[in-house]
């Protein structure tokens, strides 16, 4: 176990560093956006992303996630991802290119055409660096994406800031990708060992086809459906409404996807290390459920109580729009990693079969869920996700544990404790949130005084929400010795960094010397 959780906290330090370094500046970054382009404007980059989606992932075959699991990978192997994933990815941005004009006229927003062909060709040049990602997982090392994604982002920001300030609207965004798309192919052709050469192998072919066919029908169906609502609201209400709830979507799922993506990132090629020893296996995966849990449960319940002081501090009244579709999809993002870890086991383990099988059961329930709320409202749409989501945990872990002899509610006595500590920890932080603005601390324009005593007071109020929502939270999981919360103490107790922190520094060291509770 302690070789699995250095590996495990090693490769988590340094996605969790690329995340600390940017979250500041991309928070800052998207409070100035958010003043520079409208909720309209927002909406009419997401209309085609559906389409680009499912586009990427017939591109990709699922030879990234095979050749992982392969540890007796060859070059031959290497090359044959490399090209097949280089031509896939051009036909279907030559497709994309070419149903541009039909885009525009479909969602009756003229400007689809040049930024679809735009899009397209970024599509076909960012595949060609896919293989070299794949490698870096497969090596374990974590450290240099990091570093790339980090200073490719950092320039990419004010480029795109730039062109905002200066009227360009959507277009800043299409041409941030476009530059930071270019620079990470770039550093990543120089910097990665791994160079291409002519080589195919239609036995490597025929060995990651059979498992990656099957994980692109299943991954086909999961990105359909996630990016169904987008198509939806783009459609049949107005770019308005799209880009409120693409920001509540965007927001409800910052703590999740900054952990479940560096949680997918680092565990699949662990677990995948060990996946014939299911007694261990067993171990590991219920250990990782309960450290995200931990976690992220807190993390989404306490954004969503504070939610309104917390939008109106980062994007102004003008998307307050976006706080129900936040709150609502809070519920469902909360329990992602769920599903996530239960997924990633049944990958490691290389039933396809059964991943496949559990994908095609979901879909045909999420889409009846999604015509259902598509009738009603774009709130209901949400509420949608949120039903949906709950029945995949469940049929997720059913299944998972039949492969792993893990049982459905063994499996639920492992993070439910975290949902009902966070519901009691965050409650004291949604009555603050429901405080009103005193009398005259309203914003006056060119008033600089009246800006301090309004944006002050719904800073106060998020801060006096989280500490007081921490101490609660934390401080429970204390008396009860949680063993994810003494694990992560274990992990961090060696750090100079956390030791020269004085409170926080003496906290986890008492912590890491407690012996866990059940």
């Amino acid at each position: 176990m302690g070789r699995v959780r250095e590996e495990t906290f090693s490769g988590a330090k340094w996605q969790m560093l690329q995340k600390c370094t940017l979250e500041p500046v991309q928070l800052v970054y998207g409070m100035v956006l958010a003043r520079l382009i409208s909720p309209e404007e927002m909406g009419i980059l997401g209309l085609t992303s559906i389409f680009f989606a499912v586009a990427a992932s017939l591109a990709s075959a699922g030879f990234g996630q095979a050749l992982i699991r392969k540890l007796d990978r060859t070059e031959a192997d290497i090359n044959t991802m490399f090209w097949f994933n280089a031509g896939m990815s051009l036909l279907m941005s030559a497709i994309l290119f070419l149903l541009a004009p039909w885009f525009a006229d479909f969602f009756h927003q003229p400007a689809l055409k040049n930024i679809t062909r735009v899009s397209a060709a970024m599509m076909f040049l960012n595949s060609l660096a896919g293989v070299h990602w794949t490698l870096y997982q497969c090596r374990r090392d974590f450290k240099t994406p990091a570093i790339i994604q980090m200073c490719v982002t950092i320039v990419g920001m004010p480029i795109c800031l730039y062109l905002a300030y200066t009227g360009w609207s959507y277009w800043a965004i299409v041409i941030q990708g476009v530059v930071t798309g270019l620079l990470t192919l770039i550093i990543v052709w120089i910097v990665s060992p791994w160079k291409p050469r002519f080589i195919w192998s239609n036995q490597s072919f025929k060995e990651l086809f059979a498992f990656g066919s099957r994980m692109t029908a299943a991954g086909l169906l999961f990105t359909v459906y996630s990016h169904l609502r987008t198509f939806i609201i783009g459609k049949f209400y107005s770019p308005g409404d799209l880009g409120l709830y693409d920001r509540g979507k965007h927001l409800a799922a910052v703590i999740p996807n900054t952990l479940n993506g560096m949680l997918e990132t680092v565990t699949y090629p662990i677990l995948a290390t060990i996946q014939n020893d299911d007694t261990r296996l067993k171990e590991v995966y219920r250990l990782y459920i309960r450290i995200t849990s931990l976690v992220i449960i807190w993390g989404v319940f306490l954004l969503g109580s504070l939610a309104a002081p917390f939008v109106r501090i980062m994007y102004g009244d003008s998307w307050l729009g976006c706080v129900p579709f936040l709150q609502i999809l809070c519920f469902d993002y909360a329990l992602l990693q769920i599903s996530i870890i239960n997924l990633n086991l049944i990958k490691v383990k290389g039933r396809a079969d059964i991943y496949l099988r559990l994908e095609i059961i979901k879909r045909i329930l999420s889409l009846a869920l999604m015509l259902w709320g598509a009738t009603i409202s774009v709130e209901a749409i949400c509420w949608a996700t949120v039903i949906y989501g709950q029945l995949a945990i469940f049929i997720n872990c059913w299944y998972t544990g039949k492969i792993i002899d893990l049982t459905w509610w063994r499996q639920q006595k492992d993070y439910w404790p975290y949902i009902i500590l966070a519901a009691i920890a965050c409650a004291p932080a949604a009555i603050l949130a429901l405080l009103p603005i005193p009398h005259g601390w309203e914003v006056v324009q060119g008033d600089w005084h009246s800006y301090v005593r309004h944006y002050g007071f719904l800073v106060g109020i998020v801060a006096c929400g989280s500490l007081i929502s921490a101490l609660i939270y934390f401080g429970i999981l204390q008396y009860r010795r949680d063993r994810a919360l003494i694990e992560i103490a274990k992990s961090l107790a060696h750090k100079a960094a956390i030791a020269r922190i004085p409170l926080l520094g003496r906290w986890v060291c008492r912590l890491a010397e407690l012996q866990p509770g059940e």
